[in-house]
């Protein structure tokens, strides 16, 4: 028998193996931009997102590719949580709302703190990169200790994965 965790460490493993492109929230860009990894994950997958969310970052001139989704009268992150429904994108967030409606909805969803393991996984950061960019992020975003422990799970099984 196979614990729930066991089984939610394989199946993030599992996403990674297939994870292309991504819809991606304020929350996650502006902090991959302060610990210094968005341009390696803009490089390893095709981010797409709103503009007006891209407005709210202050980094206009990222490489994210824009998305027009038709609800002009809703607030932004409504706006991001319509616009995930009907592209059904993976989503990346901060933002607890969005992420239990994703999950509510059966879509994929990740924080910043994830798409650090996703960049080790796919080989596109070092151990020490990875280590760098994890203590930088501590030192401005809130993780639950679940969460954390989460995540070290999915790096613990990345590198176990490679020494195979």
């Amino acid at each position: 028998m196979v614990s729930r965790e066991v089984t939610n460490v394989q199946e993030v493993l599992s996403q990674f193996r297939r994870f292309s492109k991504a819809l991606i929230d304020a929350s996650s860009i502006i902090y991959m931009q302060k610990a210094g990894f968005f341009m390696e994950l803009a490089s390893s997958l095709n981010l797409y997102s709103l503009q007006e969310i891209l407005a709210e970052t202050g980094f206009g001139d990222l490489k994210i590719n824009r998305l027009a989704c038709n609800s002009t009268s809703l607030p932004n992150d409504q706006k991001f949580i319509a616009c995930a429904l009907v592209h059904r994108f993976p989503v990346i967030s901060e933002d607890k709302k969005i992420l239990s409606h994703m999950k509510k909805e059966k879509i994929p969803y990740f924080n910043a703190l994830m798409m650090l393991n996703f960049l080790l996984f796919r080989e596109r950061i070092s151990v020490k990169s990875y280590s760098m960019y994890f203590e930088r992020l501590k030192h401005f975003a809130w993780y639950s200790s679940y969460v954390l422990e989460f995540s070290i799970d999915i790096y613990s099984a990345i590198l176990k994965e490679r020494n195979k």
